[in-house]
């Protein structure tokens, strides 16, 4: 579970995109002579990564479905409710569908990426792979708001524990 997190870590680290400059006749040259291996290893990154979306999604749901929505209704029904409390499970759950979105986004266009001949077409390969980067830079972003979310929701329960 942790070997998942930190791949997906180190991959959204490694592939975080410069501004995509015209490609360099050396570039161009390196993408041609490596296509197959490029293409094996974005194969699996996309296998990494869909573990992954499977796994965090799971949990992202267990939370929300499990934890935070149970806590506000038993509150509610107590005549306890806290504003923050319910506002953060809000921010959550919109995170939550954002961080889907934005992970269907960044497959399809991994999926057309793989799809691409990177030995016919580098220089498009070369331009279509920094929008992918940025895609999974925008996955990792929503995945870091939700560990955010879910840190304040700690604390949220722990400050609300001390007055009950």
């Amino acid at each position: 579970m942790k070997r998942l997190l930190v791949v997906f870590a180190v991959f959204v680290m490694s592939l975080v995109a410069l501004p995509c400059f015209a490609i360099s006749e050396s570039q161009e040259k390196a993408i041609v002579d490596k296509c197959n291996e490029i293409k094996e290893q974005l194969k699996a990154v996309q296998k990494d990564d869909a573990r992954t979306r499977v796994h965090l999604g799971g949990r992202y749901e267990t939370i929300l479905t499990s934890f935070m929505m149970p806590l506000n209704v038993r509150l509610l029904e107590n005549n306890l409710s806290n504003v923050e409390l319910v506002e953060n499970q809000n921010s959550f759950a919109e995170t939550k569908s954002l961080f889907n979105n934005d992970y269907i986004d960044y497959q399809q266009r991994l999926e057309e990426l793989v799809a691409l001949d990177c030995k016919k077409e580098p220089a498009n390969f070369y331009e279509k792979l920094d929008k992918v980067r940025q895609k999974r830079k925008i996955v990792g972003q929503d995945a870091l708001k939700l560990r955010n979310l879910i840190s304040k929701h700690v604390r949220l329960v722990t400050v609300l524990r001390g007055k009950i």
